[in-house]
Formats: structure tokens, sequence, C-alpha cells
């Protein structure tokens, strides 16, 4: 009897062990934080070449890049901002990032930026700093403001999930005004998606798109007296007897990623209405119907400007419009508009 109460009483003894182990509070094993890298942004692509006379880019201190960056963990979640910054140097774009986390970087460049984008004094921790408006535009916080502001050039990145610059369509010219197609503006923009970093020291590319359009207005001979004033692109342009031509280019700051993704020039046109009127010498009024072209990345659209007279044989076809997939240099859209009767109003 006291064999079995002795057997009984080890057996509950063995449980009540087993029973306690499993509730044992043992520390978990330390989880190492993500290593960090340093690796430096380059930028290239279009913004690499010389084309003459409608892409020319050559870099200096005088251009502006505004590079924001988002990252996720490789395997989940959603991207976040994680770091944004204004240079005027390429060779200050060196950016910290973390292993095991997927980077989408953005690039957007203006060739002499610092001449052309609108910019005043912003106070940044009770010091006044120069700042450049639309498209770098932020969300920055100076000052605990929570309003956007123009953007602090620092040459260097800010490194913050709630600081970051806005999503727009506009860039925002010395003039103080706002164009959805600013002209004679050299805009270039680049991306890199789904980046996971793996080393220390790597030199990033990032591939930069030339995001322009060209334009050129051919006015006839006929034309020998008075104006003819166009309206397009929030604009309007007035042409003499001694100034029959305007050549010129803009710039699409809210087409880029259709743009960017797409190789074929081709695709994703924008449209612009235009509307010439002549107002003679004598008070006479000739006044084209307005129109409608396409404009295309990286080609020049044609606009050669007729007047069509009374004693003028009627033809068929109201426009002729040719499409090239060239570069701008070469290729272009060629319109002769204004050869027919109904292209007036009367």
């Amino acid at each position: 009897m006291k064999t079995r109460n002795l057997l009984i009483a080890t057996l509950l003894f063995a449980f009540g062990a087993v029973a306690c182990e499993g509730i044992i509070d043992y520390p978990e094993k330390p989880i190492d934080d993500p290593r960090t890298f340093t690796i430096k942004l380059r930028a290239g692509g279009e913004a690499d070449v010389s084309y003459e006379p409608l892409t020319r880019f050559t870099p200096d201190d005088r251009d502006l890049y505004g590079v924001q960056v988002r990252h996720k963990p490789a395997t989940t979640g959603s991207y976040e901002y994680y770091a944004y910054g204004l240079f005027d140097n390429v060779e200050d774009m060196s950016l910290e990032v973390k292993e095991n986390y997927q980077y989408e970087i953005t690039v957007e460049l203006i060739d002499d930026g610092k001449d052309k984008i609108y910019c005043d004094s912003i106070l940044v921790d009770s010091n006044y700093y120069l700042g450049y408006d639309k498209p770098f535009k932020g969300y920055n916080k100076y000052n605990g403001s929570t309003s956007s502001s123009i953007t602090q050039l620092t040459n260097k990145f800010t490194y913050a999930s709630d600081r970051y610059f806005i999503d727009g369509s506009q860039i925002r010219l010395k003039d103080g005004k706002e164009y959805t197609y600013p002209e004679n503006i050299d805009f270039y923009y680049g991306q890199i998606k789904n980046y996971i970093p793996t080393e220390d020291g790597t030199v990033l590319s990032i591939y930069l798109k030339h995001m322009v359009t060209g334009l050129k207005i051919n006015i006839g001979d006929y034309f020998d007296n008075g104006n003819i004033t166009l309206s397009a692109f929030d604009k309007n342009y007035t042409f003499t007897p001694e100034s029959k031509t305007y050549e010129t280019t803009f710039a699409d700051y809210s087409n880029v990623s259709l743009w960017y993704t797409n190789e074929d020039l081709s695709l994703n046109p924008f449209n612009e209405t235009f509307d010439f009127k002549w107002v003679k010498d004598d008070g006479t009024v000739v006044d084209w119907k307005p129109f409608n072209l396409k404009f295309y990345r990286l080609k020049q659209t044609i606009i050669n400007l007729k007047y069509y007279g009374e004693d003028e044989v009627i033809g068929s076809n109201t426009l002729d419009v040719h499409y090239e997939d060239t570069e701008m240099e070469n290729g272009y859209s060629n319109l002769q508009f204004g050869a027919e009767q109904d292209d007036y109003n009367w």
C-alpha cells in the first residue's frame, strides 16, 4: 500500500512539474534591428544627353531636384512616406535605407529651376531660408504648421512619415502664376519601384524622362496688316506682320505617370484648344473657328495658319494631321488650318 501511494505521489509530482513548466515565462529571443545601408542616387536617362534644340540639358547648380521616398516591409504592408528632400547638387543625394524593406523613389528635375520656379524666404526654426514652390511645395511642418508651404533647399533628406511633397498637377513660375503646361520649362521625371537594398554603398541610377512637348506656328504671307491673336494654354499670344512665326515648348506636369510608363510616344496625349482671330487695320475681323490638337511627349506640333479667300477653291479636307514616332527634333504633327470655308466663324 505504501508502495502504491508512493508511486501515485511520484506521478502527481511529475505531472505538476510538467504543468508548471508549461507556464514558465521564458524570455523571448531578441530580434535584431534591420541593418542600415547608405546608397547614392544618380539621375540618368534622357537627362544624360544634349539634343538641339528642344532637349538640351547641362547640369549645374541652378537646377532643382525634388526627391521623394516611400517604403514598406519587403513582404507585407503598404507604402508610407519615408524621406524627401530638395537638392541643387546631385553629389549630396545619399539616402539611408533599411535591409528587408522595399522602396519607391521618384525624382522631379527642373533645369535652371532656381531661375524659373517661384521662390521666397520661409521661417524655419527662427531663421529665414530660401524655399521653392510647386512642384516642390510640401507638408513640411515648419515651426509646427500643418499647412503646406514652399520647401527649403537643404541638399539633404528629411526622414519622416508625416512630411512630404504634395501631389499636384501644376507648376508655379516666377510670375507667381500656376500652370498645368508651363512654357519653356524643361521638366524631367523618373521613378524606381520595388527596390530592395542589399548592400552598402550602392549607386542607384534613376532613369529620367523629358516631360515636354513642342509647338510651332507659321502664318502665311497674306498677313500684312493688323494683329492676329491666339488664345491657348491659358494665355493670349499676339502676332504681327513682322512676327509671323512662333516656336516654344511646354512641360506637362499632370501626365507624368502615364508618359513615364509608356515607351510608345504616340500614347497618352493631352488636348489643347486653339482660337485664332485676325483684326485688320480697317477693323475687319477674320475669326477662325476654335479647334483641338493632341500633344505628345517629345513631339513638336506645327500649325500652318492659312487664310481662305472667296476666289479660292474649297477643298474636301479641313484638317491634315500627321504624327511621326521619332525624337522631337524630327517628329511632329503638321496641321494645315484655315484653307477651308468651314474653318471660320462667319
